[in-house]
């Protein structure tokens, strides 16, 4: 038996009895089995495990050709030994070629020799099995490898390659060359896997990465791996793409770069411990916070020397797992705190336990700070009452909001146009800090001209909107948060400044909503004495009746307390009427001094005093209005259209009873009553029997129908009544001694005549109607109660003749100065006494018609339209009065042709 087995080989011993004594004997191994036949030996080698067969060439149930047939279709490796009691060379043969390992005749073979013998072809068997379970296993690799593999000789030629390496190339295949001239290697790579081979196969093998391109594949990165076979001349190659596991190397390179960039300029510092506290990772960034390096922190030990003792419960966090926003106060190098939020998360990082994550949170703690306190100054400012309250406030409050000792709040005053210190600290104070600061002088006026924050030095100032400029000074300069909270703390004080103007303002519109009111109230009652005295103005009949009427009417519900009307009289006032408490001081004043009702007589104005009791020692008109209660007076003077009816004068017991808006309701009050006293003037005057006829004659050209009868060498009269147009009369005139044309073109060169139209055209004459400029001299005598009877101007005579009745002989005067005052060189030729009644008085028919009416039938009148035959179609009248024909018909219907006669033929009136 060979040396090298630990234990003896199960044998088969194959023969009959006798054989079988003689092989025990021979071959003395305790691991034996037998078997009498082939078929009993067949049944053994499959029920139980043998080494080797030791049989007799011939067999009681056949030969051991029979049993070597069968062995080798199952187990072709199995040795058997032929042990023949007699044999010759040809049977010793056949056994070989039947699949005998080994031959030995059992009378000439030792049994050392048998023993020997049967060892070595065990070995053998053995050695060959395990070469073709080896040579088995590599095609099964060689054939399914996903690697493409080759398989090379000595000079480096393909021998094989397998589907994947057919796969990987399209001539990966190529039998017979070398593999370092395959196309698909990038022309570098070629040399240094030529190099490889030849090292492999010298017994050194050999790993390379190459790159793999051609203008059919996509570049590719591939590992090599050359290997020689052991006691052959041949070498394996394997390829295996790695271009996936390179580009995840690269990027796990990239990203390492990244995470260590990033940990090296991070704020946050990552720290890592073991469970005694003992650094294991120091993230680079540690100075960030710490201002310590890496060194010195590692220096310290632990992570207590760092953070201090008792950060967190271990035992919570070994529960929990992570421990986040733990707050605590650490100093730097410098010796400054810094307040952290620490997260504190158990790990397993070569040999670190526990992992904190340090965030500085200093700033944001100031900021919280400065906040809060920020809070509580914007509700200071919700009470403050004025723009000094809301600049103290905000001067005290902003030191510790900045943490700044210098603090100053200039206001912006508009009239002197300056910013002035409202409040300022005392480390604020030295200089000029307390002086005016002009707008754009220096940083602070800079800031409120330009609505931005403005640094200078170690100084801030923040603009307050339109209102001003907050100044901080620092110590030691000042950040970006400190910039922060002061243009907060500016933006809050602003909204405070706003509040304070908007309420000053709502509280000025109250007041002068309240004015308002009040002077709306005073009005209403004024109006309502207006109201009553215009009533009491319709229904009156006589001036007493009028005057005594203003004066009750004012005085009604004690609104004044005293009222009259003064009547000239040489050169004083006469009371006309009077009303209210106090009549007897009428009787102690002089009417005709400084009195206002005697002033205003004189002046021809308002004279308000709003004070009686001012220098009441001076005047003794004063003293005796104060002894009646009067504080304050009016007085109006009464005139209209040039005609002066006295004086109205008001008292009230309170001063400055008469404003501006008073003194306006009472000076058109004192016209509608002088209008209501002439037109009961004018109606007196008509209801007298007898009038007074005074007869003017005029020279002067400045009479515009002398000066048309001049300029056309003809005569001209009034025809008919005269109507007041806006800004003149429209007055009809016949002409006699000159054609129309003529006299047309002359109205155009006389001044006086603003327009001439042609009403009706007879035989060198006819009708013409002029526009005359106000005032004309005919309403100038109907505002005085007088009327223009006729006016007659010749050229021949180069003068006109006037002729006027008067009503009311007391008016004569006033009549003659208003003829005089129009005409300077009129001469009264006579004036006399006449019945009213006659056939030249007809005015009354005229209030039948309106004045549209009494205009269309007066054209048509003196057109002739009238007439039989008609001497005037009614297309020529409405042209003449600028309308349409059907409106003229429908006008005329308004009156009767008889009536038109009475009215036009003879004197005329004047129209409003």
């Amino acid at each position: 038996m060979a040396a090298s087995d630990t234990a003896p080989p199960r044998l088969l011993l194959v023969g009959d009895d006798g054989w079988l004594s003689t092989a025990r004997e021979a071959i003395d191994t305790p691991r034996t089995s037998v078997a009498s036949g082939a078929g009993e030996a067949l049944d053994r080698l499959r029920n139980a495990p043998i080494d080797g067969v030791i049989s007799a060439l011939s067999l009681p149930d056949g030969s051991a050709l029979d049993v070597l047939r069968a062995i080798r279709e199952d187990r072709p490796h199995l040795p058997v030994v032929v042990y023949a009691r007699a044999g010759d060379e040809e049977r010793a043969s056949a056994a070989i070629g039947a699949g005998a390992t080994d031959y030995l005749p059992a009378d000439s073979t030792p049994p050392a020799e048998l023993r020997d013998r049967v060892a070595r072809a065990i070995e053998s068997a053995r050695t060959r099995e395990e070469r073709d379970r080896c040579a088995r296993q590599f095609e099964a690799l060689f054939a399914g490898s996903l690697s493409a593999t080759w398989i090379l000789d000595s000079a480096g030629r393909i021998e094989r390659a397998n589907d994947a390496a057919r796969a990987f190339a399209p001539d990966a295949d190529a039998i017979g060359d070398p593999l370092w001239e395959r196309p698909w290697l990038a022309a570098g790579a070629r040399t240094r896997l030529r190099e490889a081979v030849e090292r492999a196969a010298s017994g050194d093998p050999r790993s390379l990465v190459l790159e793999c391109a051609d203008d059919e594949r996509t570049p590719a990165t591939v590992e090599l791996s050359v290997e020689p076979v052991p006691e052959t001349d041949s070498l394996v190659v394997t390829a295996v793409d790695v271009s996936e596991r390179v580009e995840l190397a690269d990027e796990l390179r990239r990203s390492e770069q990244l995470h260590r960039v990033t940990l090296n300029n991070m704020t946050d510092t990552v720290l890592v411990t073991d469970d005694e506290g003992s650094f294991t990772y120091i993230c680079p960034n540690v100075h960030f916070i710490f201002g310590y390096t890496v060194a010195e922190i590692r220096e310290m030990g632990t992570i207590d020397e760092l953070l201090g003792p008792d950060l967190f419960d271990p035992a919570e966090l070994r529960e929990k797992g992570v421990l986040t926003n733990i707050e605590r106060t650490a100093t730097d190098r410098a010796g400054e705190e810094h307040t952290l939020l620490v997260n504190a998360k158990r790990v397993s990082i070569q040999g670190g336990t526990t992992l904190y994550s340090c965030r500085d949170v200093t700033t944001r703690k100031q900021r919280e700070r400065a906040l809060s306190t920020l809070h509580g100054t914007a509700r200071e400012l919700l009470y403050a009452e004025g723009r000094g309250e809301v600049a103290g406030i905000v001067a005290t409050d902003a030191t510790d909001v900045l943490d700044a000792p210098g603090i100053g709040c200039y206001l912006f005053d508009a009239e002197e146009n300056s910013l002035e210190p409202a409040a300022t600290t005392d480390a604020l104070a030295a200089g000029r800090a307390r002086e005016p600061i002009r707008p754009g002088e220096g940083p602070v006026g800079r800031a409120f001209i330009e609505g931005t924050l403005v640094a200078s030095g170690d100084r801030l100032a923040v603009p307050l909107g339109d209102h001003g400029v907050l100044v901080a000074a620092f110590e030691d300069g000042f950040d970006a948060l400190a910039e922060e909270l002061a243009d907060l703390l500016a933006a809050t004080a602003e909204a405070a400044l706003d509040r304070i103007e908007r309420e000053a303002a709502l509280r000025e519109r109250d007041r002068e909503l309240r004015e308002r009111n009040s002077d709306l109230s005073r009005l209403n009652r004024i109006n309502d004495v207006i109201r009553g005295i215009d009533a009491a103005l319709v229904g009156a009949e006589s001036r007493e009746e009028i005057e005594r009427a203003v004066c009750d009417r004012l005085t009604t519900d004690d609104r004044y307390r005293f009222a009259w009307i003064g009547r000239p009289e040489a050169g004083t006032l006469s009371p006309g009427a009077w009303a209210g408490e106090g009549g007897e001081y009428l009787d102690r004043v002089d009417l005709g001094g400084d009195e206002p009702s005697a002033r205003a007589a004189a002046t021809g104005e308002a004279v308000a005093v709003d004070n009686v009791a001012e220098g009441f020692r001076e005047a003794p008109w004063r003293t005796a209005a104060l002894e009646y209660g009067y504080q304050s007076a009016l007085s109006v003077p009464l005139a209209h259209e040039g005609l002066s009816y006295g004086v109205l004068s008001v008292y009230a017991d309170r001063p400055n009873a008469f404003d501006e808006m008073a003194r306006t309701v009472f000076i058109e009050l004192a016209e509608t009553i002088a209008a209501a006293l002439t037109a009961v003037k004018q109606r007196n005057a008509l209801l007298r029997e007898t009038v007074t006829e005074l007869v003017y004659e005029i020279r002067s050209d400045s009479c515009p129908l002398l000066a048309l009868a001049l300029a056309a060498d003809c005569e001209v009269a009034l025809e008919g009544g005269i109507r007041r147009v806006e800004g003149g009369v429209l007055a009809f005139v016949a002409v006699e001694g000159a054609p129309l044309d003529r006299v047309r073109e002359a109205a155009d060169e006389v001044a006086a005549v603003e327009e001439a139209h042609t009403i009706a055209e007879r035989e060198d004459g006819g009708v013409l109607r002029l526009r005359l400029p106000s005032p004309f001299v005919a309403t100038r005598l109907a505002d005085r109660g007088a009327t223009l009877r006729s006016l007659r101007a010749s050229a021949d005579a180069e003068s006109a003749r006037l002729v006027v009745d008067v009503s009311n002989p007391t008016d004569v005067r006033a009549v003659d100065d208003a003829v005089t005052d129009r005409y300077p060189d009129a001469t009264l030729l006579s004036q006399r006494e006449r019945p009213r009644s006659g056939p030249d008085d007809r005015s009354t028919p005229l209030d039948r018609l309106t004045d549209r009416q009494r205009e269309a039938v007066r054209t048509a009148y003196h057109s002739g339209f009238f007439e039989s035959p008609r001497n005037c179609s009614g297309e020529a009248v409405a042209d003449a009065l600028g309308i349409s024909p059907s409106a003229f018909y429908q006008l005329n219907r308004a009156a009767q042709r008889a009536l038109f006669g009475a009215l036009f033929d003879g004197s005329f009136t004047i129209e409003a």
